[in-house]
Formats: C-alpha cells, sequence, structure tokens
C-alpha cells in the first residue's frame, strides 16, 4: 500500500470539515427517522456528496494550488486532477443515486443543495455571494436530515449563519495568497458583514429557549457557542482572523452537542 498516496487522499477529502457536516446529519436524520434505511440513506448520501465536492474542488483548483497550496496532493503528484475528476465525479453519482431513495422533499432538497455545490466550486462568485450560499449549503442540511419543523430550522440558522462571518474571513485570511494568482482581495468593509453575522448568530442562539423549544440541557453547552460568536465577532471587527477556525471549531463542537443532549 502506498501510504504517501493514502495521506494524500485523506487530506483531499478533507476528513474534519466532512465530518462535521456527516456528524450533523447522523444527529438528526437519527433523532428523527431512529436507526433505519432512511437515516441510513440520508448519512451516506451526504457523505459522498460532500466527498465528492472537496475531490472536485481540488481537481478544478489544481493550478492555483500548484502556487498557493504546493503541498496538496494534485501538485504533489500524488494524484492527477483526471483521477481526482473521475473519483470526485464517482463519489457525486452514488451520492444522488442513495439520495433517488429518500422522501421527495429530501431528494428535491437534496438536489438543491448538490447544485448550489457544484456552483460553488466552479463559479468565481463575490466574497459576500460565497459566503450567503455556503450558509445557505449548511442549513439545507437541517430540514433534509429531519422532519423540517421550527426548531430543526432555527437549528440549522444557528450552524448555518456563522458561516457567513466564517467565509468571509477565510477569504481575508486567504487573501494574499489570492492576490498571487490573480483574484481580488474581500473589501475592507465586508469584515463588518462578518462581524455582524457572528454577533446576530450569538442572538439568534437563545431563540430555542425564549420560544420554549428545549430544555435545560440546552444550555451550558449553547452558551459556549454564544461565548465563541462573540469572540468571532470582536476578531472580525479588528481584522484579526488566524484564530477563526479554532473558535469556528468550538463553536460548532458545542452547538452539536447542545443538540445531541437535546434529541437525547
Amino acid at each position: 500500500m502506498d501510504w504517501e498516496k493514502l495521506k494524500g487522499f485523506i487530506k483531499l477529502a478533507r476528513v474534519r470539515h466532512t465530518a462535521q457536516v456527516v456528524g450533523i446529519v447522523t444527529i438528526f436524520s437519527i433523532r428523527s427517522h431512529g436507526f433505519s434505511t432512511l437515516s441510513t440513506l440520508v448519512i451516506l448520501s451526504y457523505l459522498f456528496l460532500f466527498l465528492s465536492f472537496f475531490l472536485l474542488d481540488d481537481a478544478y483548483d489544481y493550478k492555483s494550488d500548484q502556487i498557493v497550496h504546493p503541498e496538496r496532493a494534485i501538485p504533489k503528484g500524488l494524484f492527477t486532477s483526471r483521477q481526482v475528476y473521475f473519483i470526485g465525479a464517482t463519489a457525486l453519482l452514488v451520492s444522488i443515486l442513495f439520495a433517488s431513495r429518500l422522501l421527495f422533499y429530501q431528494f428535491a432538497l437534496f438536489l438543491v443543495a448538490t447544485v448550489l455545490g457544484i456552483a460553488l466550486i466552479f463559479f468565481n462568485f463575490n466574497s459576500l455571494i460565497r459566503a450567503i450560499l455556503t450558509a445557505f449549503q449548511i442549513w439545507i442540511v437541517f430540514p433534509i436530515s429531519a422532519f423540517p419543523d421550527l426548531k430543526i430550522l432555527i437549528f440549522g440558522l444557528i450552524v448555518g449563519l456563522p458561516h457567513i462571518g466564517g467565509s468571509i474571513s477565510k477569504h481575508f485570511i486567504h487573501s494574499s495568497g489570492d492576490e498571487r494568482i490573480g483574484l481580488s482581495a474581500p473589501p475592507i468593509w465586508s469584515k463588518y458583514i462578518a462581524a455582524l453575522t457572528f454577533f446576530l448568530s450569538a442572538a439568534v442562539i437563545w431563540l430555542p429557549v425564549l420560544l420554549d423549544l428545549v430544555t435545560w440541557l440546552y444550555i451550558p453547552p449553547i452558551f459556549i457557542t454564544f461565548v465563541c460568536c462573540i469572540l468571532l465577532g470582536v476578531m472580525a471587527l479588528k481584522g484579526h482572523y488566524p484564530k477563526v477556525y479554532f473558535y469556528g471549531g468550538i463553536g460548532m463542537i458545542s452547538s452539536l452537542l447542545a443538540f445531541l443532549l437535546e434529541s437525547a
């Protein structure tokens, strides 16, 4: 076995990011549908969908990665872009085949998520539009995974909304590399949009409590998410982005823990 290629493929698959999405899907599909064929199909559909997104994204960006990210699998020569395109397209097809067995509304939403993901890969949207579309892509995971009642829609908003600020912050983090390959830097004013969405997220977190949709078990872990959102908002205002991934990751994990305890 070629361990170097295996490690390269694991990096292509973005295991941490894929695990976050699949974790959300697993929690809510099992909560809504139990340990059933339907919940298994939802989980497998999203597993292969996000795997395909990351593979296709790296295959499409391999020329710029040769300049900005030469350590990635394709620039290093572990895989060719054609190989990664083929694996990504195959994973996409498998995801759609699994999703075609879902309930009609789930399959319809899944196709929307698929088209949106493909558009984010192959079209050069400006940073704000990309951020909004990315947040919507995360939000739509929730009504696909579980019956879209008010609590599920708000939970989706709690996770999706901070991704607007996160996506804009990510653009600032990578702006120097983007400029090297001819892409424009994000406008300075967009940092205020990022901060606003983080602060708004900190408020939305408490909606389930105010609407009496959750028990007290929700409060301790979601308070950690609240603190992370406040910190992220302050950092965005100051233009300090290096720890966005760190606090964003903590906020995501604590949110999932709150949802999991609430679903227990």
